[in-house]
């Protein structure tokens, strides 16, 4: 199984246009792996992505990826869907379609919950959804799942488990492989799901986090502040990862606001033991 954190930022990248903070200084002179973009996720053997951000043309075209087979969403928020016209940037040919009259070079399956699709498919203009526009242009095919329903693809199980949090739906995605075990869970994923099928983890990859002490402009996320219902502490995420038994833990989903440089997340590395995630990082298990 070969995974490639495509991208490893939160709802706001790294460097945020018009911050002049030293952190994204430093990202914009350095790039990759100073800078993140859009959360997303890249199965290599199956032509598979995890989520569509708005950079993920540019994160495609960065690793050399020319197919892409299927996608899986986690959640509608728009730094993990603004980016799903990429199913028409790869595969739509105006050439083709309005002189030649021929359908799209490929269509793309697209995989979500039910809730989760019903929230995609409220997303559009006063002429409709776009993915029901998608779907008339033959560009894909959409798949609705049940929590906790297995899908295979190829040799690969995929398995949906349902995160209800205070404002929407979410998902952590079990992906089995030949025996090997991941868990995908890059937002919105407290209260994580309780189920003992999740346990036995090669890798777990969570983002849904926050640092303590001081962040961006020195503010510091109270006690009782709602932000520590929504994410988890990087204390709660080794807790968890020891829970499910996870060999390893990759922390993403990382956000500019936290205010730490790649150099300073590997130096937390060693304190915290999680590894924390970096445009291109490639995983093979």
């Amino acid at each position: 199984m070969e995974l490639t954190i495509l991208g490893s930022g939160g709802s706001t990248t790294t460097p945020r246009p018009g911050c002049d903070c030293r952190v994204c200084r430093e990202a914009r002179i350095k790039g990759i792996p100073y800078a993140r973009s859009g959360p997303s996720m890249f199965i290599r053997d199956l032509n598979l992505l995890c989520d569509t951000p708005e950079e993920i043309a540019t994160q495609l075209n960065r690793e050399r990826i020319g197919c892409v087979e299927s996608i899986l969403y986690t959640h509608w928020h728009p730094d993990h869907t603004f980016g799903m016209r990429i199913v028409e940037r790869m595969y739509k040919f105006w050439l083709d379609m309005f002189v030649n009259q021929e359908n799209p070079k490929k269509k793309v399956k697209v995989y979500a919950l039910h809730d989760v699709m019903d929230d995609l498919m409220s997303m559009g203009y006063r002429g409709g959804s776009f993915l029901k526009y998608y779907q008339r242009s033959n560009l894909i095919e959409t798949i609705g799942l049940e929590d906790a329903e297995e899908v295979r693809i190829n040799s690969f199980k995929i398995t949906p488990f349902e995160v209800q949090t205070t404002y929407n739906p979410s998902t952590v995605f079990l992906i089995e492989e030949k025996g090997k075990r991941v868990a995908y869970a890059p937002c919105d994923v407290k209260p994580f799901p309780k189920t003992t099928r999740l346990r036995n983890l090669d890798l777990l990859i969570i983002g849904s986090f926050h640092l303590e002490g001081a962040l961006k402009n020195g503010i510091a996320i109270p006690s009782g502040n709602p932000l520590r219902k929504e994410l988890f502490t990087l204390k709660e995420i080794r807790e968890l990862g020891t829970q499910l038994v996870a060999r390893k833990t990759v922390v993403t989903h990382i956000e500019e606001e936290w205010n730490r440089t790649y150099d300073e997340y590997k130096d937390l590395e060693k304190e915290q033991r999680v590894t924390f995630a970096y445009d291109g990082m490639h995983i093979k298990l």
